[in-house]
């Protein structure tokens, strides 16, 4: 077995691959599957690990994401950088991640998907009036601006940028949407909850 697979880590994801396809594949909760997509990546290194690597200098997001794992790792990034490396080892949910990714659509049309996506494919800008607009980059931001759109957003452009998407969501429609999409418990991140509530 192991002559053919190589390591012991290629047989155990045969096996999973092969079990979750005849029984089903877990599901990834909305949330972090917004905040994961076009952001973390599944790994298979030459030692034979499997794992799945999410980047990132928000420590607090890099909690939150943890709060979902039920075996997981955060070291430094090398060379003096400030950012985490998360490093997730459960099988499941690096099964379910893969498989949602291969998905048509991979969009989820949920306030928690949604919510997740912009935890982690956006930043807060001041405009010239010293006013707080969010940026929103990522292959999906398309299907989030009409998202928000049909929750009153204003009909803002969405620019091509490479392979990627961008678009800004201004203090007005933050104010529209931000009940919808941050209610009170909600998981999310606090500091762009935050910000969301202080436009």
């Amino acid at each position: 077995m192991i002559q053919r697979y190589g390591t012991w880590s290629r047989v155990l994801e045969d096996f999973f691959q092969a079990y979750f396809a005849l029984h089903g594949y877990p599901t990834i909760p909305d949330y972090l599957f917004g905040a994961l997509v076009s952001r973390a990546k599944v790994v298979r290194d030459k030692r034979g690990r499997w794992y799945l690597r999410f980047v990132s200098d928000d420590t607090t997001q890099i909690e939150i994401l943890r709060s979902f794992m039920r075996r997981s790792s955060a070291t430094l990034v090398n060379r003096g950088k400030p950012s985490l490396y998360l490093r997730c080892y459960d099988v499941d949910l690096i099964c379910a991640f893969e498989h949602a990714c291969q998905a048509e659509p991979v969009f989820r049309a949920t306030v928690d998907f949604v919510r997740g996506y912009i935890d982690t494919h956006s930043h807060f800008r001041k405009d010239p009036s010293g006013r707080y607009r969010l940026t929103l980059t990522g292959p999906l931001v398309r299907e989030c601006h009409d998202f928000l759109v049909a929750l009153g957003a204003r009909n803002t452009r969405v620019t091509r940028v490479k392979a990627s998407y961008r678009m800004n969501v201004h203090a007005g429609s933050l104010r529209r949407v931000r009940e919808a999409l941050y209610p009170p418990g909600c998981v999310c991140n606090p500091e762009i909850r935050q910000k969301m509530f202080s436009v």
